[in-house]
């Protein structure tokens, strides 16, 4: 197996898949909506798995879990998302309510270094913005006479991360993550007139990086000779996002009338400390139940901005997995499974006194290759995100995850680390 072909050719396809079309109200606020998708093993049961291992699928859900991966094999994963949403609220168009879009997310590599001690590497998103509305105003002193305002907003936060996972005495493991956050958010500002000429143009572009550490812990252990049973937990400490703004305001014919750079912006600025825990229980090999619980001190960073404001946000999610397994040379050897999962997201936005929160399920299924390291995870999810009362907008959303794993063994001539 060429591995290096492979990652390059699964690449490019799934970027020219990347056509992002859909908009996301709340993206607007803040620093845009923060990713809880994971896009791998996990996705189908709703995301949970901070206690998980895998001796093989790649689990950034806590970068401790990489140290179960198995000796002397490379592995791979792309993730890549098709959503479909629908718009309820008062300033909605009921006949044009619905958006969709293809995208490429994830992209990871990992392997064991050595017997007890496995790393990974990837990009994942971390945040994106995504909107685009109209705004009727009325000019003041001319009675009657209205212009448009048209907002629209796209970027978002990406990490490149380096992660590392040690097992200490078969019953614990530590890991270290290491991010590179990086991206821009790009606001827009339109002022037309009845004709939908433009008058007058605001373009703001705010760029944030930072290094950024996560830290992940889990316990495991064999209860009897049919359970195993495992603890997991994760944090991060507060961090800055240092960004910078640019701002510049064009004619209607395109004539520079400000170029402000290197400004402070008014966006948020940091990263809130976080902590997740995490359990695990799984019997006879086959049977797997999880539970997460994840919680963000937003509201310690004491920002508000009209009529919103920053609220500590918190995910609970449950996870249930039946596996099929084959016996291979007095091995087990998983060929498929079947997941579902519930989660509840109370989110790090408050607008108008309403905390917006996220509820969903999904269901997933994985069919693992007889003869080769080669797996395929697919997942559905539906959700339902905000309210469509208090002058808010609300999103019911169905997300087709898909994820592709691969593997190549390394060091096969006699060679072994253990």
């Amino acid at each position: 197996m060429k591995i290096t072909g492979i990652i390059f050719l699964l690449t490019v396809s799934s970027l020219h898949l990347a056509a992002q079309t859909n908009n996301s109200p709340y993206s607007l606020l803040g620093i845009g909506d923060i990713d809880n998708d994971f896009y791998n093993r996990t996705s189908g049961m709703a995301n949970t798995g901070i206690a998980y291992r895998s001796d093989r699928f790649l689990l950034n859900n806590n970068p401790a879990s990489f140290s179960a991966l198995s000796n002397q094999v490379f592995f791979g994963e792309i993730g890549m998302k098709g959503a479909i949403v629908n718009y309820y609220g008062s300033g909605v168009n009921p006949l044009s309510n619905q958006s969709s879009d293809i995208t490429f997310k994830r992209l990871v590599i990992a392997a064991k270094i050595f017997k007890h001690w496995g790393t990974s590497a990837g990009l994942l998103p971390y945040s994106s913005q995504n909107y685009e509305f109209n705004n009727p105003l009325t000019i003041q002193g001319t009675p009657g006479e209205i212009i448009n305002q048209y907002y629209q907003g796209n970027g978002g936060v990406n990490k490149v991360y380096f992660a590392n996972a040690y097992e200490f005495l078969n019953h614990l493991s530590v890991g270290v993550n290491v991010s590179y956050l990086f991206g821009s958010l790009q606001q827009k500002l339109i002022y037309q007139d009845a004709n939908q000429n433009e008058l007058l143009s605001q373009n703001v572009t705010t760029g944030m990086t930072n290094l950024y550490l996560d830290y992940g812990l889990q316990f495991f252990t064999k209860i009897g000779k049919r359970w195993d049973f495992s603890l997991g937990a994760t944090f991060a400490n507060k961090t800055n996002l240092n960004p910078i703004t640019n701002i510049v305001i064009l004619a209607s014919d395109s004539t520079q009338l400000l170029n402000e750079g290197s400004l402070q912006p008014s966006i948020i600025n940091q990263l809130p400390k976080s902590y997740g825990v995490g359990i695990a229980i799984t019997r006879d090999h086959k049977l797997t139940l999880l539970a997460d619980y994840k919680y963000q001190n937003w509201s310690s960073l004491n920002y508000s901005f009209f009529n919103y404001a920053l609220q500590d946000s918190r995910r609970f999610s449950i996870g249930f997995e039946l596996s099929k397994n084959k016996k291979v040379y007095n091995s087990l050897v998983e060929t498929k499974y079947l997941q579902a999962g519930f989660y509840y997201d109370e989110s790090y936005i408050n607008a108008y006194g309403q905390q917006i929160k996220d509820i969903g399920g999904t269901v997933g299924l994985g069919i693992n290759s007889k003869r080769t390291l080669l797996a395929y995870m697919i997942s559905l999810q539906y959700g339902v995100k905000g309210t469509s009362s208090e002058q808010l907008i609300q999103e019911k959303y169905v997300n087709l995850n898909l994820t592709i794993s691969f593997g190549d063994v390394f060091l096969t001539k006699g060679k072994r680390f253990y």
